[in-house]
């Protein structure tokens, strides 16, 4: 029965479901005789309250909204691929005795006790040989070690089943963003070092990939929020209305830009100068781990993605004071996306730098 349900019963749908701290998004990608295509995208702010310093605090209201926002745009999916991240998630190289693959999972759980915030008998934990890495006579190797509170998992899982669907996986964010990430590059782009940072909400992440491997991760709390605060401080503002003047007036200067602007609009700049400082020392101290860790070793290419890589001239600025440089994530470059129901083209390539993760979950199913 299962073997013919599986030859010839109907295919189950799967979507990308990205629950972020301020905007939730849902997305198909299918595989069609020319490449990818995308076939629905769906979004809508999260919740209040749902969500505390990336942890879930309310399933059952995240669930049900999920739920409405796919029967509202016609998603039909009965599976969802969802990811988990934040500073519990743990993703790090270290270094192992040579072992085979299965000696090191049953190694890794030992060896984890020397990273872990949390006990390992909480965590669902996993370790990944590093290509090229057993080398030397010392018969050493390098493992990624992947750790995640099974508390998050769980409850991501609630989630999707409160949404009326099926887990059908939970992932990592930064495999999710990796995979979105190899299809808005060039193949020889991916060979290099590539520092993806994905800022979002209330928090940001940095992700360092080296030909197409990821070899660092680190999780930041300077984020799209703390620009949003700085502005509402500074203007006497409610959190809703310096965040809705930082995406009308915001401009970040550059010494290159000579373009004369509105008061307003360097005030905010103004305003904003501490944090954006804050978070180019962050990547920086970041940089300098990774260069110390891999031998010198350093970063090719910044890519920039989340909601606040919509800052007019982050890329700018980032690319001017890291003297690397930088541009803006684009995950639709090799997916074509011109037919996607209840979305237009345009508005849908508007949102490309928010798309990374959803898209890479999307991804994962095909």
């Amino acid at each position: 029965m299962n073997i013919l349900k599986r030859w010839f019963g109907h295919k189950e749908e799967v979507a990308g479901l990205d629950i972020g701290s301020s905007t939730i998004k849902i997305a198909q990608v299918t595989k069609t005789p020319s490449g990818y295509a995308y076939s629905r995208f769906a979004s809508c702010p999260t919740p209040p309250m749902t969500i505390k310093d990336g942890s879930i605090v309310d399933a059952r209201v995240l669930g049900e909204t999920i739920h409405q926002l796919m029967q509202s745009q016609g998603i039909t999916a009965t599976r969802l691929v969802s990811a988990v991240s934040g500073q519990s998630v743990v993703i790090r190289p270290i270094s192992m005795t040579q072992m085979t693959e299965r000696e090191l999972q049953h190694a890794i759980k030992f060896e984890a006790e020397r990273y872990l915030p949390y006990s390992v008998a909480e965590a669902q934990i996993t370790g990944r040989i590093l290509p090229g890495s057993a080398e030397g006579e010392d018969k050493m190797m390098e493992v990624l070690l992947v750790a995640a509170p099974n508390e998050m998992v769980k409850n991501t899982r609630e989630v999707v089943t409160l949404a009326q669907a099926t887990a059908d996986s939970i992932d990592l964010e930064p495999f999710a963003l990796l995979r979105a990430l190899n299809r808005g590059v060039d193949p020889e782009a991916r060979r290099q070092t590539i520092a993806l940072i994905n800022l979002g909400a209330s928090s940001s992440s940095i992700n360092i990939f080296h030909d197409g491997t990821l070899r660092h991760n680190r999780t930041i709390t300077v984020a799209g929020n703390n620009f949003t605060k700085a502005i509402g401080q500074s203007l006497n503002l409610s959190f809703e209305e310096a965040e809705k003047i930082k995406k009308e007036k915001g401009v970040i200067r550059v010494e290159k830009d000579a373009t004369p602007v509105a008061p307003t609009t360097m005030r905010i700049f103004n305003v904003i100068i501490p944090v954006l400082t804050e978070l180019v020392t962050e990547i920086q101290r970041s940089f300098d781990y990774y260069r110390n860790r891999f031998k010198g070793e350093s970063v090719d290419l910044v890519v920039l993605s989340g909601g606040t890589a919509k800052f007019k001239n982050i890329d700018v600025f980032i690319s001017s004071e890291l003297s690397i440089d930088c541009q803006i994530a684009n995950p639709f470059r090799n997916i074509s996306i011109q037919n996607v129901q209840g979305i237009s083209p345009d508005d849908l390539e508007a949102l490309a730098p928010m798309a990374m993760v959803v898209t890479g979950l999307a991804l994962r199913s095909e």
